[in-house]
């Protein structure tokens, strides 16, 4: 492991050159959060792997668990010997077994491989936005319950449901030294003759005449780390039957946080995400309408990276998102779907709306809470749904409790309404009601449905 002229507090993996005195957040294991590929096992699946280096591809993917072997001593891990021991001679003399782990994956699923892409363009010390305007994304498409089961790695209490945890790393690189070739052997060891490339902010000279040299800001524990790595919990659910084993389903979800331009750094504004979906109606794709909000937002002092302060509407506190068309792009205004039913994405004929377990919103829906059978205009329960965050169903309810500003309404769309358009060849605009507020902030989207 490369430490450059850190000095580490020891010698186990919760010491690196990132994390020279051993800190840790939760059970993290820092060489195995710094380093990647980690060289032992690791509970991580991978996904992809962006990078300017697509040389390393064939290297990244064979030293991936998802269907190769990593191996460690085997033992009891109270004894330190045990936990010490990184090669089969070590273990061996220390009374453990060498042993190999795999996460077993299919070799010929490519939702199960591991997918290396350049990654995208942006701005210099700007996490965001790309070279068109748009934030930087992967297109990630989720393996199924299904394929997740086989390999018996997963723990399964609901045969509809796997629960997750999505991981992702942020790593900042640098070529002032051969990263991928700087090893162990080149620790500073001053005893050794052995000088490191990097060294704590080095004088350097620049070559004119009388100056004694220019001290460079470089922390050999900052210089080429990890700098983000976050952790998100989510479900996957087993594909409803109603819905074509070959149908693409789209996730329409919310991103972002609230408050204004300062309050949400380093986040951005309430946006839609993608603000600009393609779908393809020859092939039947799904569109999965979802969003989180929050009841507790606490953007109070010190209020982490950016500035105190939830800016917006509605009551402090609280977030909300909701999905209503508009006219075009332009248009701060809803469209009023009684008047304008062959326009609707959800209304006259142009898409069937389901609920999360695949049943129509319009005919199959019934049962408590609400106890009555759904009916009345094609789509309109639908339009309804995400117009108020899930707390009207259906048009007959009573709604004396509504608050235009939904702050009664759920904070989170729980479940999602599933669309499937049927009407190809048109662009539907969409707007939030309560967040597209005009002096900075556009939480706009649209919808393309392809022939």
């Amino acid at each position: 492991m490369f430490t450059a002229d850190q000095n580490l507090n020891g010698h186990p993996a919760i010491y690196t050159r990132q994390n020279p005195n051993g800190n840790r957040r939760g059970l993290e294991c820092p060489a195995e959060r710094d380093y990647y590929p980690y060289w032992a096992p690791s509970p991580w699946r991978d996904i992809a792997y962006l990078t300017d280096r697509l040389d390393l591809g064939d290297w990244i993917k064979s030293e991936s668990m998802n269907q190769n072997t990593k191996y460690k001593c085997k033992g009891t891990y109270t004894q330190t010997s045990i936990i010490q021991a990184l090669n089969p001679a070590d273990c061996t003399s220390a009374g453990g077994t060498w042993t190999g782990f795999t996460h077993g994956m299919s070799a010929t699923d490519p939702t199960h491989q591991v997918i290396v892409e350049q990654m995208p363009w942006t701005r210099d010390n700007h996490l965001g936005n790309g070279r068109d305007g748009q934030p930087i994304t992967f297109n990630w498409t989720a393996p199924t319950v299904d394929s997740l089961t086989t390999t018996g790695k997963v723990a399964v209490f609901d045969t509809n449901y796997i629960k997750c945890i999505l991981r992702v790393r942020y790593n900042m690189s640098t070529d002032d030294y051969d990263p991928w070739n700087t090893t162990a052997s080149s620790n500073n060891n001053p005893g050794a003759g052995i000088k490191s490339p990097v060294t704590q902010n080095p004088t350097v000279d620049v070559g004119a005449q009388d100056l004694q040299g220019l001290a460079l800001a470089i922390n050999t524990n900052q210089f080429g780390r990890t700098f983000q790595d976050r952790s998100h919990v989510f479900y996957l659910k087993k594909r409803p039957a109603a819905f074509s084993p070959t149908a693409k389903i789209f996730n329409l979800n919310v991103r972002g946080k609230r408050g204004n331009i300062v309050q949400t750094y380093p986040a951005v504004e309430y946006d839609f995400v993608p603000m600009l979906l393609n779908v393809d109606q020859s092939n039947g794709d799904l569109i999965h309408f979802q969003w989180c909000g929050s009841n507790t937002h606490n953007n109070g002092d010190p209020a982490g990276d950016g500035q105190a302060g939830d800016a917006g509407e509605g009551t402090g506190g609280t977030d909300r998102s909701n999905w209503v068309q508009s006219g075009d792009s332009d248009s701060n205004f809803p469209l009023p779907l009684d008047k304008y039913v062959a326009e609707s994405l959800l209304l006259g004929g142009n898409s069937v709306c389901y609920d999360f377990d695949g049943l129509n919103v319009d005919t199959q829906k019934t049962g408590a809470p609400h106890n009555f059978a759904y009916g009345g205009t094609p789509g309109m329960n639908c339009a309804l749904t995400l117009a108020t965050s899930g707390q009207f169903l259906h048009t007959g309810e009573a709604n004396s409790n509504f608050d235009p500003l939904l702050n009664n309404a759920p904070a989170s769309l729980i479940g999602g309404i599933v669309v499937a358009p049927q009407t190809a060849g048109r662009t539907y605009n969409y707007i939030n009601t309560r967040n597209n507020n005009f002096s900075n902030r556009a939480q706009k989207g649209a919808i393309n449905v392809l022939a």
